[in-house]
């Protein structure tokens, strides 16, 4: 299936919930409320503080809050509470309101931006006038400024994204209409909306009570580090936000953060570590990978000499995936948002729903290919991504199903699988359960989630790479997988196992193996 095939196929399938609309976005303590209602599993709490919410707006009273058709479905409830955490609740629209202009839509308390919500494999999705487009690469600028006109849309920017795609703006038109429309133009790869949608935390409960950086003695670190401790890789980390002031961490040139507009229909670029969102879960990301080592402080990396670079995006967990997709073709290349700084070598990045399924748009698609066969002087970023903490199939996830991401699992103390996502696409296992790494407001706490596993085999990675670093990113992956140990009761079929994947990563003999392979010893 084409590209644009592909995409038109989705879009086909996307199921709008009509009548339901989000409020404007106006973080206030109810909805944080409601929040926190919610993540408890308390519905009645979270209906009740909705409600209140609602009846702060000029809403009329036939318009209700959205309890049981979404806050009662466990496919939701982590969206909901992503979306209330960040601003917004969702409420009945009758047929007068649903056909007011959004600027009147706004004055009444709705959302002046969203056009109609939709979902698609239980994912809530909100549509703006925003949109994702891509021509052939041989189109002459004439016949794209054409089109657009043609269409009557606003070409706003290819900063931060891959060759020949652009943001552009529908106007008063409704973006999956036009995209659909777009796509009938022969020059058009393919338009979708960006929408925006939650995308959270790929992180659980922790549990405070175990044994503190057991992750070394597993994966055999200590012994990696008499040969390197990552010297000279640049490692990118994705996330929400990180504490720029921890004393175990060092922000390396390249950090910076995409602060998003007050609608999260947009972000805008701020490099530098100045004003980068605090946030618990990147902090402990970037530990897991480089937080120092011999400074008597708390503990160490499993890369500790690697080059950190901490890109902050989406800090309320909601957004759209072009930001997502940005932040990664930063990563692979900083020239795309205008930064003259060599591109990373590693990329890591937790971030995702925790439920079985994950559609990826086509220009997040495009930019981890672009990072993938474009950074590191077309050697390819690798790319590791935390798979969902679910018992769920990867393959309904198509960014960790994504053929140029190393998608990774959780494994315990004792080296057995902990329930995340399994399948064929599953590479390997890393240490991510009950695991010792920093926390925000320069401390140290022991925390669960493949979210810790991903930038704890990214750091593995930096340092078999740092061994031989002309190694492609097909490369490093293939040099990983080749020195799994084969952990676990289950057996190995071509050396894969559905649960395992190649097994649970081993920096000892990751670095042995890239070292012989650099001096053919």
């Amino acid at each position: 299936m084409s590209h644009k095939s592909s995409v038109r196929d989705r879009l086909a399938h996307l199921e709008e919930l009509r009548g339901i609309l989000p409020t404007r976005a106006q973080p206030s303590e109810t909805l944080s409320g409601m929040a926190e209602g919610l993540r408890a599993n308390d519905i009645g709490r979270a209906a009740s503080a909705a409600r209140t919410q609602l009846d702060s707006l000029d809403l009329d009273t036939g318009r209700k809050a959205v309890a049981p058709e979404l806050y009662e479905d466990p496919a939701m409830r982590e969206q909901m509470a992503g979306f209330a955490g960040a601003g917004m609740n969702f409420f009945h629209s009758d047929a007068d309101f649903w056909n007011l202009p959004l600027a009147e839509r706004e004055n009444q308390g709705g959302n002046g931006l969203v056009n109609r919500v939709f979902v698609h494999s239980q994912r809530l999705l909100l549509e703006t006038s925003r949109i994702a487009l891509r021509f052939e690469a041989d189109v002459p600028e004439a016949d794209r400024a054409a089109i657009f006109a043609r269409h009557n849309i606003t070409r706003l920017s290819s900063a931060g994204l891959p060759p020949d795609t652009y943001r552009a703006d529908t106007g008063d038109a409704r973006a999956l209409d036009t995209c659909l429309m777009l796509m009938e133009e022969a020059e058009v790869t393919f338009a979708e909306p960006d929408f925006i949608e939650h995308i959270g935390q790929r992180l659980t409960p922790n549990d405070p009570d175990l044994t503190r950086q057991w992750h070394h003695a597993n994966i055999l670190s200590r012994n990696a580090w008499d040969r390197t401790q990552g010297e000279g890789i640049r490692v990118a980390v994705i996330d929400n936000g990180f504490d720029t002031t921890h004393p175990d961490l060092i922000f390396g040139a390249g950090s910076g953060h995409y602060r998003p507009t007050f609608d999260f229909v947009d972000a805008d670029f701020i490099p530098g570590t100045a004003n980068i969102p605090d946030g618990n879960h990147g902090t402990a990301c970037a530990g897991m990978i480089a937080a120092i080592a011999d400074n008597n402080l708390g503990g160490c990396g499993v890369a500790p000499g690697a080059d950190l670079r901490m890109i902050a995006c989406m800090n309320d967990q909601v957004g759209t995936q072009l930001t997502l997709a940005r932040a990664i073709a930063y990563a692979a290349d900083p020239s795309k948002e205008g930064v003259q700084e060599e591109g990373a070598d590693i990329i890591a990045c937790s971030l995702g729903p925790n439920g079985a399924v994950w559609t990826m748009s086509a220009v997040l698609s495009d930019a981890l290919d672009f990072a993938a066969a474009s950074g590191r002087g077309d050697k390819g970023c690798a790319i590791f991504w935390a798979c969902t903490n679910g018992n769920h199939p990867i393959g309904s996830d198509q960014v960790c199903s994504h053929a140029e991401v190393m998608a990774v699992g959780r494994a315990t103390a004792n080296d057995t699988d902990n329930g995340s996502g399994f399948g064929p696409k599953l590479d390997f296992l890393a240490p991510g359960v009950k695991v010792w790494v920093p926390a925000s407001g320069g401390t140290y706490h022991e925390t669960t989630g493949t979210s810790f596993a991903a930038p704890c085999a990214a750091g593995i990675g930096a340092l078999a790479l740092s061994q031989k670093p002309d190694m492609t990113a097909h490369e490093l992956r293939q040099v990983l997988r080749d020195t799994c140990d084969k952990v676990g009761p289950l057996p190995y079929i071509g050396g894969h196992n559905i649960r395992y994947g190649h097994g649970r990563a081993n920096a000892e003999a990751a670095v042995a193996e890239a070292r012989r392979r650099g001096t053919g010893l």
